[in-house]
């Protein structure tokens, strides 16, 4: 499933992994960016490529490739690339978090919660 939160967001992957949820971000637009945002659970935060500003409640952290950080729960969090073609993952492995019947997505409740969000100014 490939979709994008908001028109200028990243072009965004979710998969199910064994125990996580897996949220993959590709900025892949100039000015892109995603939304700040929180969640109820901690989440594991991974630059895979390229370089990004995260801003996590208010403040900017420089990330580059290999970078791994936890977001503790209810913490605003949101990205900004600074090279094109950056790629983020998120692992959300939170017990609340569970595939449909079809063992082949997640719940449209959860999918709210990386849409109900405010612009970042983290850039």
């Amino acid at each position: 499933m490939q979709y994008r939160t908001h028109d200028d967001g990243p072009l965004t992957t979710i998969s199910i992994e064994p125990g996580a949820v897996v949220v993959e971000m590709a900025f892949d637009m100039p000015e892109s960016f995603t939304r700040l945002h929180s969640h109820t659970f901690d989440h594991w935060m991974e630059c895979v490529k390229g370089m990004a500003l995260i801003e996590i409640d208010g403040n900017g952290r420089m990330v580059q490739a290999g970078d791994k950080y936890l977001v503790a729960a209810h913490q605003r969090h949101g990205v900004r690339p600074l090279q094109m073609g950056t790629v983020l993952r998120c692992r959300h492995e939170h017990a609340d978090i569970h595939p449909d019947g079809a063992r082949d997505g997640i719940p449209a409740e959860w999918l709210s919660r990386l849409t109900h969000a405010e612009a970042c100014d983290a850039a």
